[in-house]
């Protein structure tokens, strides 16, 4: 009897390593091939980016305290030299990094003053690191929104009567007397106005800010953000916008100080829209940009080896199309789960797939297209997942409708898989998710800003970029191809 339950220990034992190892291979696996073809992109050549010129006045949008040097520190001191105007404005203090803060101040409970006290010394920082780069501190502009809340304020937390909370420092207003508004409300409103008050005042010809599929929440809210702002102050066609990667999985590869090797994007998102191009450096600046880095005292406690990636021979920076809403006669789309009817319409978001830990897991919160159009009646927005969707997920699509030059609150459709959702046709079939929305068309709508995500629960799994598609002028027009198909009409910003 002994004999046999040591056994069938032995049995489920052996059981259990054999599910372990078919559990690395099966999520572990896509995760190394994507790890290994981001290094095999280091070697590619990539289209040369122009030199700043002294007639360019360049202003770089950085979510936390660091950004503008990890992507931009190389772009900042070349400019400095050939002489341009250049203005760095940071949304948050980084007051919400937890880990950071429990090593600067050795605690496990951290309290809200503490935070503050590391915001300010993350602006302190941030000060030094563009000083070593040669950018005078005035230079330097503090908004003091909250580390990890713009996603939220940007879709849920809009007017100022809803401001957003910290978790971290219990504020619900801007509580840095050094900011551009202190005391402003925590919302979305307010992020797009201080932007807009920046912008307006420095007049920048060209904008560096994040990429829309930077997977860190406060990096994609904030381009968000910037699309919105220069959409309002009419400068969309008069601003060049220029995105710049900090976090996607875990790029850039190999990690670690390689100063020898130029930045390379993503290999998962190479051929879905942007047009990438590298800043080489050259020696001297390279080694500014590290040295700047290493200003980060708060930072390297903990991320060193990530922050050094970027302490390489070049930098990184991409542009995307200005995107259309495609118009259609009515009867067109049929909100049925079958894609035949979307045919001759481009995807207005194409996004990677299987590139992250979350997603290689669970395939069916993929997200790999969304598509849009409208009748002049109707929005339809199609979804296309990498696998079949799961009763067990939750669908987000997120619109922003742009009306009288002013970017409208969000509306968020939840879409579950069986079960209906108040307000909103949509149908699930396999990998696709159609729905539809009343939608008044011009001459009340000037278009829309578009996002998706995927969750279980209030877990996030994936997020698409965000985009702005302007409204086409008149209603029941042929199907046209949206702006991020091959053809004409497609104009970079």
């Amino acid at each position: 009897m002994r004999r046999a339950r040591f056994s069938w220990r032995r049995i489920a034992l052996a059981a259990a390593a054999v599910l372990l190892v078919l559990g690395g291979l099966r999520y572990g696996l896509p995760l190394w091939l994507v790890r290994r073809a981001d290094m095999g992109e280091s070697s590619r050549p990539l289209p040369l980016m122009a030199v700043p010129s002294p007639r360019d006045r360049i202003m770089v949008l950085a979510p936390h305290c660091d950004d503008e040097t990890l992507a931009c520190g190389g772009l900042i001191a070349k400019a400095v030299q050939v002489g341009a105007q250049v203005r760095v404005v940071l949304l948050t203090n980084g007051d919400g990094f937890r880990y950071a803060a429990e090593r600067l101040f050795e605690e496990i409970e951290v309290p809200p003053g503490d935070y503050l006290k590391m915001a300010a010394e993350r602006q302190r920082e941030s000060v030094d690191a563009v000083s070593a780069l040669g950018l005078a501190a005035r230079n330097v502009t503090f908004l003091g929104y909250p580390d990890g809340g713009t996603a939220q304020m940007w879709l849920r937390y809009w007017y100022p009567g809803n401001p957003y909370t910290s978790p971290h420092t219990r504020d619900s207003r801007n509580p840095y007397p050094n900011s551009l508004r202190p005391g402003v409300p925590y919302c979305g409103r307010s992020v797009i106005e201080d932007l807009k008050t920046v912008i307006a005042g420095f007049k920048p010809t060209v904008v560096f800010c994040p990429h829309p599929n930077d997977n860190h929440l406060d990096h994609w809210a904030l381009y968000c953000c910037t699309l919105a702002a220069l959409h309002e102050a009419k400068m969309l066609d008069r601003v060049k916008l220029r995105l710049y990667l900090v976090h996607r999985g875990d790029w850039p590869q190999p990690q670690g100080l390689h100063p020898s090797l130029a930045m390379s994007p993503p290999a998962k998102m190479i051929g879905l829209g942007t047009r990438w191009q590298s800043l080489p450096l050259g020696r001297g600046l390279a080694r500014r940009k590290r040295l700047a880095i290493m200003r980060y005292h708060t930072q390297i406690l903990v991320t060193r080896r990530f922050l050094l990636s970027f302490a390489r021979s070049s930098e990184l920076f991409g542009a995307l199309p200005v995107g259309y809403l495609p118009l259609v006669k009515p009867g067109t789309i049929k909100v049925d789960g079958r894609t035949g009817d979307w045919r001759g319409i481009a995807p207005a978001i194409p996004d990677p797939v299987q590139d992250q830990g979350p997603v290689t897991a669970v395939p069916s919160a993929d997200l790999a297209r969304v598509y849009a159009a409208s009748d002049g009646r109707r929005l339809f927005v199609r979804l296309d997942l990498w696998k079949r969707a799961s009763s067990a997920l939750r669908y987000d699509v997120h619109i922003h409708d742009l009306s009288a030059g002013k970017v409208g609150p969000p509306r968020i459709y939840a879409l579950r898989p069986g079960r209906s959702s108040p307000g909103v046709e949509f149908r699930v079939r396999g990998r696709c998710i159609e729905m539809s929305v009343p939608w008044p068309g011009r001459p009340a709508s000037d278009g829309i800003m578009l996002g998706a995500q995927s969750g279980f629960r209030d877990y996030l799994l994936d997020e698409t970029a965000c985009v702005l598609l302007k409204a086409r002028s008149g209603t029941g027009a042929r199907p046209m191809r949206a702006v991020h198909s091959r053809g004409g009409g497609r104009r970079a910003i």
